[in-house]
This record gives C-alpha cells, sequence and structure tokens, in this order.
C-alpha cells in the first residue's frame, strides 16, 4: 500500500524525491516514507511522543513528551535508514526502526 499523495509532502535527499507523511499512535508517531517515483520498499521509524494526547490533558501538559517530526528530522531519517541498508527502490517489506533520540535501531520482528 502506498503513501497517498494528497496527505503527503515531498522531500529531496542525495538528490532522490521522497514522500513523506506522520501517523499518530498511541505514545509515538510514526513517520512513513518512500521513494516518490518507484515506491518500492516502505520505511518506518517509530517516535516516542505523548503529542496525540495532548488535547486529552489539556491544559496539564507539562508532563508530556511533545515531540514533532520536522522536515530536518525526516531528512535525518532518510539518510540514516539509506546507510543502514534502506533500498527504497526496490519492492519488499517495510523496514521499521525506532527513533532513541538520537540515532535510528533496527526494529526486529
Amino acid at each position: 500500500m502506498s503513501i497517498n499523495k494528497k496527505s503527503s509532502r515531498r522531500i529531496s535527499v542525495r538528490d532522490d524525491n521522497y514522500i513523506w507523511t506522520v501517523s499518530p499512535g498511541s505514545g509515538y508517531i510514526i513517520m512513513i516514507a518512500e521513494h516518490e517515483i518507484t515506491r518500492g520498499m516502505r520505511l518506518e521509524v517509530y517516535v516516542e511522543s505523548d503529542i496525540d494526547s495532548a488535547w486529552v490533558n489539556f491544559p496539564n501538559t507539562e508532563h508530556l513528551n511533545m515531540k514533532i517530526v520536522r522536515p530536518s528530522d525526516v531528512e535525518y531519517f532518510i539518510c540514516q535508514a539509506l546507510d543502514q541498508g534502506w533500498t527504497p527502490k526496490v519492492k519488499g517489506i517495510p523496514v521499521v526502526f525506532d527513533f532513541d533520540s538520537k540515532f535510528l535501531k533496527r526494529r526486529l520482528s
């Protein structure tokens, strides 16, 4: 299944174009990216964040991890994933990583 172009953003990394989007989860957000043209293997990065539950706790949000994913984060995630063997132009199962606030760590199935 590919990313919907209407709900995604475009980014250029290392002379290639990708599309990406962010999906909320419970206690995390998931950044999903794939090559814009080839649509091969997807990249999924799980980032710890309470941003989706902020409205539930409003106005007492000071204890929440309000991490958001910025385009600069997406560029970093894509570069790290490429360096760790992600091949976005080859068909296959999604490559999944956890972000530990500094580096991507491959999630084992």
